[in-house]
């Protein structure tokens, strides 16, 4: 910050009250002062705004200017210095509040954070017959019949899931796509979901780290004591570092960041580049699927593709040893000599306790006859993955069973759900790499996050996870700023399950938004007052919560709070609560900003009777309803 920028202001303002006691300094831009609004209060805050002529004390030692100026300069670098070091802690009663002034050019809502409605559908999602709803699932319906109509699809099997169960569930096709005369597919058909079930392969860890069997920071030698890999790269002549060994991670396994590569052991392309027979997932590439022991010895024996955390590489091998490992894990904690198989241990501690009877990995005798087999390589159905690589794909599931598993995914309160709450929401909310080369696609804890826009156009994320193998094609889909997701299956020569469940999307979030908006209505906008002076103004706006007037005891909160305008109401993860999204003043709505100001300023102002002061919270239903101001103890009715 330029002293010579603070001069004018401090000459009009602080220069005549040198010798106040002080005691705090709000927020100082690094703009010019000439044009800005620089706001003064006095003790009791009486005067709202000093006017920036100069002062009659000023005009006394008007010809002494010069010497004041430089004096002041001096404050002032000293004064910007120390405050914005965070070492200065100023004790005064003078308050500086810069006001928020537009720039040229200014991109607007984009820079201003502003904050999504509350995830009121986590615990009362839409109900079905809502008529927006209702007619975005027979567009829906009309999409994917007409998509399926074009004959290169088996077998589908779709639902759009909310807490309470689906919206829409509907079945396609035909159980076996490579007979003629098979019964039709339903709901209870077990699709081969190849790579989606890497889903549950975390879930287990996720469990076993809610029981206090693992970290993910774990190494995976550990649990796999002849687990070796190596660190040394292509060129010979440079060795790696033998004072560096990172330990490869179960977090590392979860998240594609381990450096192991895709498909060990990996096939020979002995005709290269002539063909490029050899390649691919095993048996394609000539090898069988392997055993525990054919996969660690292949570990050991390949390059890594980088070193861990460098970048992401697509791992089967990697999910196959996360398998390994966490059973290894269980049977440690249990004190069993023998390890648990990986079909087992998901079988006793996901697939009974959700009830998901659909879900196993071998096709037998007993279940055969709900199996569904794809025209394209239906060999692939009676294929056993081996311990080695049921994580990594060998899972069969149903409609039925992967709509439970969403269910309690969206709400952690639902009554099978096996996660806490806080073990959901670090689930959802880890970002592993963010592609730097684009901006729409991320990695999480196996979820493959792509961005999609809500009805407002501000790109909101997609949690789901892709499943693909020969003529199988899966994908599990989650929405969780407004709880609700998309379950695919599919089995045919059609391979893009991806963009099926993409258009599912875009078809049912500009519903799901008004239906949110409705509720939110419902709920909290309107006109709020009390006997004491004290009113409110909520209303909505694009999707966002806004208080446009805010009176307490008389008093105008908002311009206290360094508004000009309406402030936006951020949601605090509790039902109802919300804090008034002030930002800091001076940063707000600045491109070198964006959000920064508004997550640093989220707790700046203090508590009066042990709640911040820009938190509120509503209660009560209907008639009954009420918003309350915690710190002054106010409470205002609807009117």
């Amino acid at each position: 910050m330029d002293p010579k920028r603070l001069a004018f202001p401090l000459v009009t303002h602080i220069a005549p009250m040198l010798y106040a006691p002080v005691q705090s300094v709000g927020r100082v831009s690094s703009r010019p002062c000439v044009g800005s609004h620089l706001s003064i209060y006095n003790y009791a805050q009486q005067s709202p705004k000093v006017s920036p002529s100069p002062s009659p004390l000023l005009w006394y030692y008007r010809g002494n200017m010069s010497s004041i100026l430089a004096i002041t300069v001096s404050l002032a670098s000293l004064l910007a210095g120390g405050y914005l070091s965070g070492n200065l802690k100023l004790q005064s009663p003078v308050v500086f509040q810069y006001f928020d002034q537009p720039e040229p050019n200014d991109d607007g809502a984009r820079w201003r954070c502003s904050p999504f409605l509350p995830n009121l559908f986590e615990e009362t999602p839409p109900p079905a017959d809502h008529p927006a709803v209702h007619a975005a699932i027979e567009s829906v319906d009309q999409f994917l019949a007409s998509r399926f109509a074009q004959g290169d699809i088996d077998s589908l099997s779709v639902a759009v899931v909310t807490a309470n169960g689906p919206l829409y569930e509907r079945n396609f096709g035909v159980t076996r796509g490579n007979e003629s005369g098979s019964p039709p597919t339903t709901s209870h058909s077990s699709y081969r979901i190849s790579s989606t079930g890497k889903i549950f392969t975390v879930l287990e860890g996720l469990l076993l780290e809610q029981q206090g069997i693992i970290s993910w920071d774990d190494p995976v030698v550990k649990y796999l004591p002849n687990f070796t890999y190596r660190l040394d790269g292509l060129d010979p002549e440079s060795p790696p570092d033998v004072n560096e060994k990172p330990p490869i991670t179960l977090f590392q396994l979860a998240s594609h960041m381990s450096g192991l590569g895709r498909d060990w052991p990996a096939g020979t392309v002995s005709n290269w580049p002539h063909d490029m027979f050899g390649g691919g997932p095993p048996p394609t590439n000539g090898h069988p699927f392997p055993t525990n022991e054919v996969l660690i010895e292949a570990i050991a024996h390949h390059h890594l593709t980088s070193p861990p955390w460098f970048y992401p590489a697509y791992s089967n091998a990697g999910s196959g040893s996360l398998g390994l490992s966490l059973a290894a894990a269980s049977s440690a904690a249990s004190g069993d000599a023998a390890v648990i198989s990986y079909a087992e241990l998901l079988k006793r501690d996901v697939f009974e306790p959700l009830g998901m009877n659909g879900s196993h990995f071998l096709s037998t005798e007993t279940n055969q006859h709900l199996v569904v087999v794809p025209s394209l390589a239906p060999e692939v159905a009676d294929q056993d993955f081996l311990d080695a690589m049921n994580p990594a794909g060998g899972q069969f599931s149903s409609l039925s069973d992967l709509i439970t598993f969403t269910q309690t995914l969206l709400n952690p309160r639902h009554p099978k759900s096996l996660l806490t709450r806080l073990t959901r929401d670090r689930w959802l909310k880890t970002t592993i790499h963010a592609f730097e080369e684009d901006d729409w696609t991320e990695l999480g804890l196996m979820w493959e996050l792509i961005k999609a826009p809500d009805s407002y156009g501000r790109l909101r994320k997609i949690y789901w996870k892709l499943g693909a193998m020969a003529g199988y094609h899966s994908a599990l889909a989650i929405h969780p700023g407004t709880s609700y997701g998309i379950v695919l299956l599919m089995a045919g020569h059609y391979p893009d399950a991806a963009q099926l469940t993409y258009e599912a999307f875009s078809l049912m979030q500009p519903v799901i938004d008004r239906a949110l908006a409705d509720m939110a209505t419902e709920l909290y906008a309107g006109e709020w007052r009390d006997e004491r002076n004290s009113s409110a103004r909520v209303v909505i706006d694009k999707g966002t919560l806004y208080v446009e007037r805010y009176t307490l005891d008389g008093v105008d909160a908002l311009q206290k709070f360094g508004a000009q305008g309406r402030l936006a109401l951020r949601p605090s993860g509790r039902r109802d609560e919300f804090r008034l999204d002030t930002g800091i003043p001076g940063y707000n709505g600045k491109k070198h900003m964006g959000c920064y100001p508004y997550w640093n300023g989220q707790d700046l102002w203090g508590v009066r009777n042990n709640a911040a002061i820009n938190a509120l919270y509503f209660s009560g239903s209907r008639d009954a309803r009420r918003l309350h101001v915690p710190s002054l103890g106010i409470v205002m009715q609807r009117v």
